[in-house]
């Protein structure tokens, strides 16, 4: 997104989107599919097609971009059954919901308050 950002505009392909971060253009390809879907890429088919950004990259946020490549949340908690036995145990599930809880809301806070724009801007 970052470098669809710096490109203000222009089409980029999944092979170029790939070599700039180093990885293979289907990576890139499922990324593309999800970012088109939440409606931050526009895609064009063709010879002379690629992706392009279909908001400003002031509009979009790091918390956009995450909601729409990540489906699951930032930390994973167990999903054993707990020890019935033991009473930590039995309450730890609850305990780490909320302390994870809070660690999601804080950091999508914090990545709802940086624009793309803002990391193009660092960009030397």
């Amino acid at each position: 997104m970052t470098a669809l950002a710096f490109h203000k505009g222009e089409l980029m392909t999944s092979e170029q989107l790939a070599e700039s971060i180093r990885t293979n253009p289907t990576v890139i390809r499922r990324l593309v599919a999800k970012l088109v879907e939440a409606g931050l890429l526009e895609s064009f088919k063709g010879k002379a097609g690629g992706v392009r950004l279909s908001k400003t990259a002031k509009e979009i946020s790091l918390r956009d971009i995450y909601t729409a490549v990540c489906d699951k949340k930032l930390i994973a908690t167990p999903d054993k059954e707990p020890s019935k036995q033991c009473l930590v145990s039995c309450n730890m599930g609850k305990l780490l919901d909320e302390v994870v809880n809070g660690i999601e809301t804080n950091s999508m806070n914090y990545l709802s308050n940086i624009r793309l724009s803002e990391l193009t801007s660092k960009i030397k």
